[in-house]
């Protein structure tokens, strides 16, 4: 259990708002004033003008000492020597020495260690030039006592300082050291999920390839449609390893560049490998000659892709209309095919990946039957605000139905 020291340190520096610094700063310089001018006026013979002209100038000092050290403890300085020549009494006025060991301290927090040192001497300077021009009584005894108590507040500011330094830096430590521990745990999950990838996924993409490749050649007489069919399993397949590939190298590397990713342009090619897989596809792509970011594209790529696929295995056989449409501003998605009621009930990661897109850019993605027993998604994915750089042509023009 952590000790209250070590939670009060752990929690500095206090992080305060301009101002809540600047009401806090003010309200300290007035207090400070304040009590210099009672105490002076209570302790030594002067006129009320003079106490109220030191103890604004000590005011002032306060107020200048948390932002510039320098500067207000020269102004302190001044104004103890003022009041020492005017009373002509002591070496020190009392009231102005303990305001002035406040004004040391609060110079010191913003200040180092040998701005203190400087502070120091400049303090004990005066008070032996106070000493050589007054020749106060007793002033070796209020010298040395006036060094030692300055010394003293110095020396624990600096060491304050230094202890919230050490605090502060351990903490960034710490935390650089938590999200190290935390990347390193990313990284061996990564490693982890691409080791079964490609134990597992990649293995068996590998199979169905090879075995889709040799049963052409077991059969010479096999039927051209068969024959196709085939060579589009085999084709998914060897995509499927190119892309799994891919995964595996981001997931080693975080590298997202291994591979270039499809574009919009590229649903066409999509499209012609399922219709070779027997799957009736009604294409309509619409659109001036216009540039798609490519993170649209991609986009819209993986979520025609995914409709697809989820119309393929829950709706076998069926014809899929597709209505992709670009305007300027935005890239429009429908994909409609039938609803049928025996259907394999799928994880839903899918769906949850297209809207997680769609969302990504800034857009929207819907997906349900309506009341004719058709299946939609549509999504609808902004264009603006991608940099120009990262832009693909689009085709336009409307492709003919099949």
């Amino acid at each position: 259990m952590p000790s209250i020291a070590a939670r009060v340190l752990d929690a500095w520096p206090v992080r305060l708002g301009t101002w809540t610094r600047i009401l806090l700063t003010t309200a300290g310089a007035v207090a400070a004033a304040a009590v210099v001018l009672v105490t002076v006026l209570a302790a030594t013979e002067l006129s009320a003008p003079q106490a109220l002209g030191l103890a604004a100038v000590q005011g002032v000092a306060v107020l200048v000492a948390t932002r510039w050290p320098y500067p207000g403890w020269a102004i302190s300085l001044a104004a103890v020597a003022a009041a020492s020549v005017l009373a002509d009494v002591e070496l020190w006025v009392d009231p102005l020495l303990n305001s002035h060991l406040l004004v040391l301290g609060i110079g010191a927090v913003r200040a180092g260690a040998r701005a203190a040192a400087a502070a120091w001497s400049a303090t004990v300077a005066t008070g032996v030039a106070l000493a050589l021009f007054l020749r106060p009584p007793d002033w070796p005894v209020n010298l040395i006592a006036a060094a030692l108590v300055s010394g003293l507040v110095l020396s624990t500011v600096v060491a304050v300082r230094a202890l919230v330094a050490t605090s502060t830096t351990l903490r960034t430590e710490r935390d650089a050291a938590d999200r190290q521990r935390q990347q390193t745990a990313l990284w061996e999950e990564r490693a982890r999920i691409a080791r079964e990838l490609h134990d597992v996924v990649a293995h068996h993409m590998t199979v169905i390839a090879i075995q889709a490749e040799a049963a052409q050649h077991r059969d010479p007489d096999m039927a051209p449609d068969t024959v196709t069919r085939l060579t589009t399993i085999r084709t998914s397949a060897t995509v499927a390893l190119g892309e799994m590939r891919y995964i595996l190298g981001v997931l080693r590397t975080g590298d997202t560049t291994l591979l270039p990713q499809p574009t919009l342009a590229e649903i066409t090619d999509l499209i012609d490998t399922l219709r070779a897989g027997g799957t009736p596809i009604d294409l309509t792509f619409t659109g001036a000659d216009t540039e798609v970011p490519a993170s649209v594209g991609l986009s819209s790529y993986r979520i025609v892709q995914e409709a697809l696929s989820n119309a393929i295995r829950h709706a076998p056989g069926t014809p899929v209309t597709i209505h992709i449409a670009v305007t300027p501003d935005q890239v429009h998605l429908h994909i409609t095919n039938p609803h049928t009621r025996t259907t394999t009930p799928g994880s839903g990661h899918g769906l949850l990946g297209m809207r997680e897109r769609a969302t990504m850019l800034g857009g929207t993605l819907t997906a349900g039957t309506n009341g004719n027993g058709k299946y939609t998604v549509a999504a609808t994915l902004p264009t603006h605000g991608e940099p120009a750089a990262a832009t693909v042509p689009v085709p336009s023009g409307e492709y003919p139905r099949s």
